[in-house]
């Protein structure tokens, strides 16, 4: 196996082990992943700065009777190496609440990352921003038409 491959498997791992922190509620073993500085923008805009802000975030979150027994579904869809120590990511996901068969499309985001190598040669995240997707309304579909 050639390095990049190894560094795929090796994103795609850590990336896997943030999402089983949402069943575990180990949000600790999550943010091990991430770097002591990372930017966390939520899909509603808060700005969040920090390995433990990210942390204690979740926690409340994850602790919220609403959230309990939730499941964060979902994967990387595109990687695009910038360098050999920069990575973007593109993810898809949604939090399955424990009543829901499947996610709810509504509830679909995606993620924005970019995982840099350490220097032990970890990856870690150090920033991602989430956003809800949405349907493009009849008015933004006129706007995009307009010349």
């Amino acid at each position: 196996m050639n390095q990049h491959s190894m560094d795929v498997k090796a994103i795609q791992e850590a990336n896997r082990s943030i999402y089983q922190a949402f069943e575990t509620l180990d949000f600790k073993a999550a943010g091990e992943h991430l770097t002591e500085d990372c930017d966390y923008i939520t899909f509603n805009g808060m700005h969040l700065k920090g390995r433990a802000a990210y942390i204690r975030a979740h926690k409340e979150l994850m602790n919220n009777f609403m959230f309990r027994g939730a499941r964060l579904e979902g994967d990387i869809t595109d990687m695009r190496f910038l360098n050999e120590k920069t990575v973007v990511v593109i993810a898809r996901g949604a939090i399955r609440f424990r009543w829901q068969k499947k996610v709810a499309s509504n509830r679909l985001s995606i993620n924005t990352a970019v995982w840099v190598r350490d220097p032990t040669g970890r990856w870690k995240m150090t920033a991602f921003h989430n956003c809800r997707i949405q349907k493009m309304g009849w008015f933004a579909k006129w706007l995009m038409k307009r010349k």
